[in-house]
């Protein structure tokens, strides 16, 4: 498992649609490029099934996107923007991520459904990742000080910035808030190991690691306070956490590696596990424990990104010549 370290980076226009396939009897594909795109990944989809992601163009530049539900889609970047990455989509349209500058310095920002694009910074940041945002318009993210260590944020709908660390951090790094403004993510500590937390929004700040962990990380949380994320025993393995603390531990059938990615308000998980051949799939895991797994059609390496409560998937894969392609996965 790797760490996350914050890098230096890396237009209205007609849909990219590919085409929608069916796949079986209880899902569907449409798979996508953004206009002008070498390669497309999409990170999120929101509960009416409008996805944000980026693209690399031909000179290898990243541009933000966001595909409607329809299928159109329009690309942005804030002003000055070298590179723009967006990481999350909330049920009002509304976009976070971060840019890149010309001097090679990460912003983070946030794009009003109207195309309104707002800037900003923790105080001391030199570098700022905008990870997830919820439906109130909270983002959550972290941050680089001028000595390169990480911390964690909220940013408030009115534009406060909250920063915080779990106790004994190193190096912190936020995954995702929800719907509530809970926050989870990972931290490291002096050990350089990694450990699974999850910040309250009173700021209460537990920290968790399944038995057995040398490095664990969160990755998504509901509504109701149910974790999914990875850790290390020997091999990646999937878990869940309930929000009474109780965690379980899960991993697709032949699964040599597994990354949960997103969970919906009922608790199903989607994310990607690796083969013993070392080619990935996606999968959903169903409350009751049970799986399935998926490929877009043509793909050749699948990454599950998230899954609204539609269980309707976002994500990207890669297809015989390895170009990365964005993905909707819908159920019939």
């Amino acid at each position: 498992m790797s760490t996350r370290t914050i890098l230096a980076g890396g237009m209205l226009a007609l849909a990219g649609t590919i085409g929608d396939v069916p796949a079986d009897a209880g899902q569907i594909f449409a798979t996508f490029d953004a206009p002008g795109s070498a390669a497309t990944y999409a990170f999120s989809i929101n509960s009416a099934g409008a996805i944000a992601g980026y693209y690399e163009d031909s000179n290898y530049a990243e541009h933000g996107f966001v595909r409607a539900p329809g299928g159109t889609i329009t690309s942005f970047d804030p002003t000055g923007a070298t590179n723009t990455v967006a990481y999350g989509i909330n049920s009002a349209g509304s976009i976070a991520g971060s840019y890149w500058d010309s001097s090679f310095v990460a912003h983070g920002f946030v794009r009003a459904p109207d195309g309104t694009i707002t800037v900003f910074d923790p105080p001391g940041s030199v570098g700022t990742i905008a990870s997830g945002i919820n439906h109130a318009g909270a983002i959550a993210g972290y941050y680089a000080d001028s000595s390169f260590v990480e911390h964690g944020f909220v940013r408030a709908h009115d534009g406060t910035i909250t920063t915080f660390d779990p106790s004994g951090s190193t190096g912190t790094f936020v995954n995702g808030i929800n719907a509530t403004g809970s926050v989870v993510g990972f931290y490291n500590d002096s050990n350089n190991e990694e450990h699974g937390f999850v910040r309250a929004p009173d700021g209460t700040i537990t920290e968790f690691d399944p038995k057995g962990s040398s490095d664990t990380q969160a990755n998504s949380i509901n509504k109701t306070g149910w974790i999914a994320g990875a850790y290390i025993n020997g091999v990646d393995h999937g878990f869940v956490r309930a929000p009474d603390g109780t965690i379980t531990e899960f991993d697709p059938s032949g699964s040599t590696y597994t990354f949960p990615a997103g969970i919906d308000g009922k608790g199903a998980i989607t994310g990607s596990y690796e083969d013993s051949i070392y080619v990935q799939h996606g999968f959903v895991r169903t409350p009751d424990g049970s799986f399935k797994t998926f490929d877009p059609p043509g793909s050749v390496n699948t990454t599950a990104a998230s899954m609204n409560n539609r269980r309707s998937i976002a994500g990207y894969y890669l297809d015989g010549n390895y170009v990365p392609h964005g993905f909707l996965r819908s159920r019939k």
